[in-house]
C-alpha cells in the first residue's frame, strides 16, 4: 500500500492486509496485540488512506470494515486533532481518554457524526479495540503546534483562545458537523485515484475546509466552552445529554428535565456541567441549543422562524434576543 490509498468505488471487493496496515510509509508506527495473523491475511475489506499535506498537518481516513476483533497501539505526540468520525462504533483511547462516536438511530437507519477537536500536550499511547464486522467510516486531521501557530498570527483576535486550547492536555471542543462538513469529510474518504499531486491537492482542499468550520468554534464571536478532563462514566453522562439535546427540536428543555434523562439529581448535574464546562445547566442549555441554531443558520440556509424552532424557542422574536445577547450578532447578520 502506498501513503494516500485510494478508496475505490467498489470497496466492498477491496481488502488490507497486516502488511498494508502496520507499513503505511509517514504514518505513525503500529503495534499489533490481537489476533495472531501471518502478514498477508487481510484484516479490513475496504481501505484506509494517510496523506503528508504538508509538514505538521496528516489527513488520516477510512471506510472499511474489521474482519477480527482486532487491536492496536501506537505512540501519539502532543498535537490537536480535528476527529470527524461518520458511521461505526469502535473503542479508541488516547491515554485514559474514549473517543466520542456516532450514534445510530435503528428506526431511521441514520448514524449522527461524533465530531471533535481535542488537544495533546504530551505524549500519549493511542489504543484500538474493534469488533469483528464493524465498519468504520472517518476522517482525521492532526495538526502540530508549530503548524498552527506558524500560521496563526498573535495578533490574531482568536489567538489567546487558541493557545489555551493548545496548552490544556485533553481539552475538547464538540461541534454538530454541517451538511457541508459531512460532504467534505465524505470526498475526502471517496477521493479518486489521480496523480500524486492532483490527489494530495484534492484532499488538502477538503481539509481546510474541515478545519475552516471546526475552527469557526474558536472565534471569540463563538465564547467557545472546551470541556476539562472528565472520567469514562462522567463522559458517557455528557454525551447522553448532548445527543438528547441535538435531538431535541420544538420546546425549551428544562435543567429537571435533562438530569431525567441523564439518570442524575438536578444539583449532580449542576456539578457535572459546572466542573466540566464552568457552566450552570440552565446556562449550559441555553448555549447548546444557540449554538445549534447558529450552525444551522450559518452552513444549512434554515430561515430564522427554523432556526428558533430547532432550539426550542416558540417566539423568533424571543430567540432574536437570545441569540443577539450570546453573540452579539443577530441571526440575521450570521445567515
Amino acid at each position: 500500500m502506498v501513503p494516500g490509498m485510494f478508496i475505490p468505488a467498489d470497496h466492498h471487493r477491496h481488502f488490507v492486509t497486516k502488511e498494508d496496515l502496520m507499513g503505511q510509509k509517514e504514518s505513525r508506527p503500529k503495534r499489533w496485540l490481537s489476533p495472531s495473523l501471518e502478514t498477508d491475511d487481510q484484516v479490513l475489506r475496504g481501505a484506509i488512506g494517510f496523506v503528508k499535506l504538508e509538514d505538521g498537518l496528516t489527513a488520516r481516513f477510512s471506510n472499511a470494515e474489521d474482519l477480527h476483533d482486532l487491536t492496536l497501539e501506537a505512540e501519539c505526540g502532543p498535537r490537536i486533532c480535528v476527529s470527524l468520525i461518520l458511521e461505526g462504533q469502535i473503542d479508541a483511547f488516547i491515554g485514559e481518554f474514549k473517543m466520542p462516536m456516532p450514534v445510530y438511530d435503528p428506526e431511521a437507519h441514520h448514524w449522527t457524526p461524533a465530531a471533535l477537536v481535542f488537544s495533546q500536550s504530551k505524549p500519549e499511547k493511542f489504543v484500538r479495540i474493534a469488533r469483528k464486522g464493524v465498519r468504520i467510516k472517518k476522517v482525521i486531521l492532526s495538526i502540530s503546534h508549530e503548524w498552527l501557530f506558524g500560521h496563526l498570527e498573535l495578533s490574531d483576535q482568536d489567538f489567546a483562545v487558541f493557545k489555551d486550547f493548545a496548552e490544556r492536555h485533553f481539552a475538547t471542543l464538540k461541534w454538530t458537523p454541517s451538511a457541508h462538513a459531512i460532504s467534505l469529510a465524505e470526498q475526502i474518504i471517496a477521493a479518486p485515484k489521480r496523480t500524486p499531486f492532483q490527489y494530495k491537492l484534492y484532499i488538502a482542499t477538503r481539509a481546510y475546509g474541515v478545519l475552516e468550520e471546526a475552527f469557526q468554534k474558536f472565534s471569540s464571536q463563538h465564547t467557545p466552552a472546551f470541556v476539562n478532563a472528565v472520567d469514562g462514566k462522567d463522559r458517557q453522562k455528557l454525551e447522553s445529554v448532548e445527543r438528547f439535546l441535538i435531538e431535541q427540536q420544538g420546546h425549551w428543555i428544562t435543567a429537571d428535565e435533562l438530569a431525567f434523562t441523564a439518570g442524575m439529581s438536578p444539583n449532580s448535574l449542576q456539578r457535572l456541567l459546572n466542573r466540566t464546562y464552568g457552566l450552570s445547566t440552565a446556562r449550559f442549555i441555553r448555549r447548546f441549543m444557540l449554538e445549534k441554531a447558529r450552525e444551522a443558520l450559518e452552513r444549512d440556509g434554515l430561515t430564522i422562524s427554523e432556526a428558533a424552532h430547532i432550539s426550542g424557542y416558540s417566539s423568533p422574536a424571543n430567540f432574536s434576543t437570545a441569540f443577539k445577547r450570546e453573540f452579539g450578532l443577530s441571526p440575521k447578520q450570521v445567515t
